[in-house]
């Protein structure tokens, strides 16, 4: 696979045009072909044999997506429900002070907050979920099988929570219920 090719055509692409679009579109670009080169690498494998990963290694790489919008839901929270501004104040300072930062933040939130908390879920479903597609007797014949563990499986419920708060969130600000 000649992914150095790929990688310097977008980077050109990308270096050609200015501003937070073209950031947006390489991001775009690198976490598809980041997805695609793990599904052709896992399917290949080698000689058909799952790639062993560490259990707590998914674990600990979906704690580290989730932190972004796990920090933002909280400080927000505390912030818009409590009236304790600990947490949301230096992110305000720092982030939507300034038009143009805010711009660039309302671009990029979507995808770090929700691309986080989806990799997060993939991730740890990965390590909880084992399908196998083979066949038997000329009939295809397909096994799910489930692997409870605790800190996969929290991952996943900590996404799932997160996830509901954010789609919450922008239906209550979006959408107003006219009688």
């Amino acid at each position: 696979m000649n992914t150095g090719r790929r990688w310097s055509r977008r980077s050109r692409i990308s270096a050609g045009t200015s501003g937070a679009a073209s950031f947006l579109r390489l991001w775009i670009c690198t976490i598809l072909d980041l997805g695609t080169t793990v599904f052709v690498e896992r399917i290949s494998g080698s000689a058909g044999k799952e790639v062993g990963v560490n259990d707590y290694k998914l674990a600990g790489a979906g704690f580290a997506f989730l932190f972004a919008p796990l920090y933002f839901v909280t400080a927000s929270l505390l912030k818009y429900e409590l009236g304790i501004g600990l947490l949301f104040d230096p992110l305000d300072k720092a982030l939507m002070s300034d038009p143009e930062n805010l711009r660039v933040f309302n671009l990029v939130s979507p995808l770090v907050f929700l691309g986080g908390l989806g990799v997060a879920l993939l991730l740890n479903a990965y390590a909880v979920l084992r399908l196998n597609v083979g066949k038997e007797d000329s009939s295809i014949v397909g096994t799910v099988r489930l692997e409870a563990r605790f800190w996969n499986i929290a991952v996943m419920a900590v996404s799932l929570m997160l996830l509901a708060t954010l789609v919450d969130y922008f239906f209550a600000e979006n959408f107003v219920y006219r009688s």
